[in-house]
């Protein structure tokens, strides 16, 4: 008899749960072949994760409170296809976390999750490309972009759409913790418009990043992000610009730090956030071949302030292009094949082979 009542219980309970709130567990699986080479290196040839979109299962849910007002969480978590292992060690839900509240008003979430410009999670609001950060780094956006990350402790606000105007305001109270007082936190701040009615779509998005407590005192990246797009029926045009102020070097992994030379240029070139760049792209998309076919190009230029000091070469630039076809075999499943090639001038020539070199991808996404 108890156990009839128990599962009685239960069962009603979930019943509830069920009708009161809308919840769905969903997903996203990348996994392809890459063919590289890198300027000095061997050509190699892997199995790689998320080429087109990051390897993820999350749930998400939301609760009408009435009025128009309801509340909502997501809760992602990042993995790497070709082993299991989880994106991001040590973090249950690396790419998402969130918890939020949403009306007529508005939409403020509070947790974990991408900066504007991260090109990752619900809040992002980078445009101006067509895959943006897809791919490898050679041939996509981070080969001339510094784009920002997923912080912790954040807060975000993202207004009502107006004529096709959204504004998101974003705060991160300690990127890599909050523990300290506030003056020893390293916060991340970021303001951004977006527009999006007919053929044209734009954004424009300011970030700053603060490294408050460190020990070298590094001055505050600043980032000036301004993206577009036009439909004109048979293409798609894009165009993207940053003006980076006080930012790490674009685009490759870092120096070896383990040797006195390799210390020795990541402390002037990248812990000093010392590097002011511009970066453009200018890209297509069009629908042929059945599927879809995008071009995406990317450069940059710009000056380190400290290099010159020890006689280094100060100055820098980067170029690279890809091309990516993507052929779907249902809403949910597709094939994409996607190459670049890219160069690097003067300090990112002498001191890195990162951006020197080519790759090939061929794989398939499939969502749930």
């Amino acid at each position: 008899m108890k156990k009839t009542l128990l599962a009685a219980a239960l069962l009603a309970a979930t019943s509830y749960a069920t009708a009161a709130t809308d919840v769905t567990l969903y997903g996203v699986l990348d996994a392809g072949v890459t063919v590289s080479k890198v300027h000095g290196g061997d050509t190699k040839v892997q199995m790689s994760n998320g080429n087109w979109m990051g390897n993820r299962w999350g749930i998400k849910g939301s609760e009408d409170l009435g009025s128009g007002n309801s509340v909502f969480f997501k809760l992602e978590q990042g993995y790497k296809l070709s082993n299991g292992n989880e994106a991001a060690e040590g973090k249950a839900f690396s790419r998402e976390a969130a918890l939020g509240v949403s009306g007529n008003w508005g939409t403020v979430a509070f947790g974990r999750f991408g900066g504007l410009s991260s090109d990752c999670g619900t809040y992002s609001i980078l445009g101006g490309t067509p895959y943006t950060t897809s791919f490898q780094t050679i041939g996509s956006m981070y080969s001339a972009f510094y784009l920002t990350d997923g912080y912790d402790n954040s807060i975000v606000y993202v207004t009502p759409e107006y004529n096709g105007f959204q504004g998101s305001f974003m705060y991160s109270n300690g990127r890599e913790g909050d523990e300290n007082k506030w003056s020893y936190n390293q916060h991340y701040y970021g303001a951004g418009l977006t527009y999006g009615n007919g053929p044209l779509n734009f954004d424009l998005i300011y970030e700053a990043l603060d490294y408050k407590g460190k020990e070298d005192k590094n001055k505050t990246t600043q980032l000036l992000n301004l993206g577009a797009s036009y439909d004109f029926g048979a293409f798609k045009l894009y165009g993207a610009y940053e003006y980076a102020i006080h930012a790490p070097l674009p685009g490759f992994v870092g120096f070896d730090t383990k040797t006195e030379a390799g210390k020795k240029l990541e402390d002037k070139y990248n812990n000093g956030k010392a590097n002011d760049y511009h970066a453009f792209a200018l890209s297509a998309s069009t629908n042929a071949l059945g599927g879809e076919v995008m071009l995406q190009s990317q450069f940059a230029f710009g000056k380190n302030k400290n290099a010159s000091e020890d006689g280094l070469e100060d100055k820098f630039n980067s170029f690279s292009v890809g091309a990516a076809y993507f052929y779907h075999f249902s809403k949910r499943t597709l094939m994409y094949t996607q190459a670049a090639w890219g160069t690097a001038g003067k300090a990112l020539k002498h001191n890195t082979d990162d951006l020197r070199g080519w790759n090939a991808t061929i794989g398939m996404t499939h969502t749930f």
